[in-house]
């Protein structure tokens, strides 16, 4: 008997543990009528014969994996409305940032918080993406830009993982702008300093390589010190401006290059023969209103493409996966089967969890949405559309 019983008129999934790039995107299996059995948090089988007894039981006319939500900017404190008031009145990015507003505010109200005060506001944050469907997420330092507030967000995170069913997984991103009164290179090294210390707290290091934040020689230098040390890396590139930090991803080894606004045919060809992952965030070139990233282009030409929501208080404040895969279709026009694989599979390929989230399938932790009056076109179409069940390791959360 099983613990948890399933009952899925229909069944949409990615298969597989490694990541799939390029047509394999669309290649997602599609069962219908099936019993997804759930043993200890674990699929145990998946059957057309109705199990003959179990201690729960469910049935959903749509069950899809759990979203993975693999670059979000959690744990900051408080919003940016005047940030965004300025945009809308033509500002840009980039002038708000150099004029001290942007992540330097977000800095500024992360060090006043206290532990607690972070906790309670994220802790928010991250139920409600769960409540979403995002049962898996990945969160970042970098609104500290010292060591105490940088570990402090990192404490955030560990507190935050203990206390909300969802899976986090950590990154140190003190590269994420460069602390006041400090130059690339004095803040750099206060960063390698603290890679010894971060080492046992985060799973990847990330680096914005940009106009306005870390230039394509000092990102290069400090991401081979932290490779040599083991980490496993990611960049935030060619967001802003094109400055060659996609190449700089691929030559590295990088686990990601994430955002690719700018990238060229020649960095579209790159990433595609690499196997560094193109974690692509429209909701970030809404908010922005600047351009979307070639998504048909890389997918086209055989890249291994996620989707992330770029989650922060400035440049994406969208807590809405629904609107995030809305985007993926209608902006860079990836079919819904591609914005599945790339929101379940291959952005758990991202954080290294392919092998136990980001599919439905015989093995794996039992992380499902269920949803009814819906099929898989409902999730991209019909914004703020929300899981009438989420599945986390076998418990049902109902909304």
């Amino acid at each position: 008997m099983s613990n948890l019983v399933v009952h899925a008129k229909k069944l949409y999934t990615p298969t597989g543990d490694k990541p799939k790039r390029g047509r394999e995107l669309s290649q997602i299996e599609r069962l219908q009528d099936v019993y997804i059995c759930i043993d200890d948090g674990i699929i145990s089988e998946i059957t057309h014969q109705r199990p003959s007894s179990a201690i729960r039981y469910l049935s959903a006319d749509l069950v899809v994996p759990g979203f993975v939500d693999c670059h979000t900017h959690i744990p900051f404190y408080g919003y940016r409305e005047f940030d965004f008031l300025r945009r809308t009145g033509g500002f840009s990015y980039l002038e708000i940032h150099t004029s001290g507003g942007g992540i330097h505010e977000s800095v500024e109200k992360l060090r006043e918080a206290s532990l607690s005060e972070l906790i309670c506001f994220n802790l928010k944050l991250v139920e409600r993406l769960f409540r979403k469907g995002v049962t898996t997420l990945e969160g970042k330092s970098g609104y500290g830009l010292d060591r105490e507030n940088e570990l402090k967000q990192l404490q955030v995170l560990k507190v935050l993982s203990k206390m909300t069913p969802v899976d986090l997984v950590f990154t140190f991103m003190g590269a994420h702008a460069i602390a006041k009164g400090k130059s690339q290179s004095e803040y750099l090294q206060m960063l390698v300093e603290m890679l010894d210390v971060v080492k046992e707290e985060c799973d990847f290091v990330d680096v914005f390589c940009d106009v306005g934040a870390f230039d394509i020689e000092n990102t290069e230098r400090y991401l081979k010190i932290a490779k040599e040390k083991g980490f496993q890396f990611r960049l935030h590139a060619d967001e802003i401006e094109r400055t060659g930090a996609t190449q700089l991803a691929v030559s590295l080894g990088a686990v990601s290059a994430d955002h690719l606004l700018k990238i060229t045919e020649e960095d579209v060809r790159a990433i595609s023969e690499s196997n560094t992952i193109a974690v692509l965030m429209p909701a970030t070139s809404f908010y922005l209103s600047d351009s979307y990233a070639p998504a048909r282009e890389l997918i086209d030409s055989n890249a291994i493409v996620a989707l992330g929501s770029d989650f922060n208080p400035g440049s994406s404040a969208v807590i809405e996966p629904s609107f995030v895969m809305h985007l993926a279709v209608k902006q860079l026009k990836m079919s819904p089967r591609e914005v599945l694989t790339a929101f379940t599979l291959n952005s758990a390929s991202v954080l290294k969890l392919e092998k136990k989230v980001g599919t439905i399938e015989v093995g794996k932790q039992a992380d499902m949405l269920l949803y009814n009056d819906a099929d898989l076109e409902t999730l991209t179409y019909l914004i703020g559309i929300i899981p009438d069940v989420v599945i986390k390791r076998g418990q049902i959360f109902e909304n």
